[in-house]
């Protein structure tokens, strides 16, 4: 199977095209940093590409046929100094891939969406809740899916609202930032008893389930997240055991609104149950064992 990965050079891709070129795919891998694709040994499984998600001709760039496509490509930039290339790469270009798709002959197209489309609420949240999440971040995502949904009757279509991925590679995101205030001794701030609660998904469970739906038929949404549901505090104090150091609190104002939880029902139905295998115990001990490695080199 040819399948298209956007994003090729992000935290979830870098361990996705691996695992689709190792099941005997052809990988297109696309980012816009020529120099970081070449991390993708050159290799008939793997073939980059380097392009702009951004341009209005970027269909130009793609190959002429296709198999699935696996967007994973996202802006999570400052709002509104950010606010054109964040429409543009969550919003436009999905429309763009799409319509490439569709010509390309694709079966299959993957959307990473995310968990953010709901809001917070005081309960996990089902794939049929309204998407009532704010924010502009929140807002592309919501468009993004409606355009994906608009091209249901020609190929099948994935919306995978992700929750809290994590894992070895990852930086600049909740749980690493969580490990390197825990490592560091600078104090978690805790609002609500440690809201919000979050069901972290580690990336090599998250991966499987990204490469089994690029085989699905007929249309879906579907929450991806892990089995565990999980403070702040206790995210930091798991950390703090594989890393032993005891971490530090320290109360702050305000409140969260609520957790971001997403009830995981139908990824077992869909994809099979016990697909989040990792416990966040085995999770964080990997993210430490990268960190504490890197800094004995």
């Amino acid at each position: 199977m040819q399948v298209l990965v956007t994003g090729a050079t992000g935290f979830v891709a870098t361990h996705l095209v691996p695992v689709l070129a190792s099941r005997g795919d052809t990988v297109f891998a696309l980012g816009h940093h020529g120099e970081r694709l070449a991390r993708f040994a050159p290799a008939d499984e793997v073939r980059t590409i380097v392009a702009d998600l951004r341009a209005r001709d970027v269909a130009t760039l793609l190959p002429e046929s296709i198999d699935a496509v696996v967007h994973l490509a996202q802006a999570n930039v400052p709002f509104p100094d950010g606010a054109a290339d964040l429409w543009e790469v969550n919003a436009g270009s999905t429309a763009r891939l799409l319509d490439w798709a569709r010509r390309a002959g694709a079966h299959t197209f993957v959307l990473a969406s995310t968990g953010s489309v709901y809001g917070t609420g005081d309960r996990p949240w089902n794939e049929g809740d309204p998407m009532a999440g704010v924010g502009a971040y929140a807002a592309t995502k919501v468009a993004a899916e409606r355009i994906l949904g608009a091209y249901a009757p020609y190929m099948a279509t994935v919306a995978l609202r992700l929750f809290a991925p994590y894992g070895p590679g990852q930086r600049a995101r909740m749980v690493p930032g969580i490990v390197g205030r825990v490592r560091n001794g600078t104090p978690v701030s805790l609002r609500e008893g440690g809201r919000p609660r979050i069901n972290p998904i580690y990336v090599a469970d998250l991966v499987g389930v990204i490469a089994d739906a690029t085989q699905l038929i007929g249309d879906h949404v579907i929450n991806v997240g892990g089995d565990e549901v999980l403070t702040i505090a206790e995210i930091a104090a798991h950390a703090g055991n594989a890393l032993g150091v005891a971490p530090v609190f320290e109360e702050a104002p305000g409140t969260t609104g609520g957790d971001t939880v997403g009830n995981v029902t139908r990824m077992a139905q869909i994809f099979g149950p016990g697909r989040a295998k990792t416990t966040f115990i085995e999770g964080v001990a990997h993210i430490v064992a990268e960190i504490t490695g890197a800094a004995s080199r």
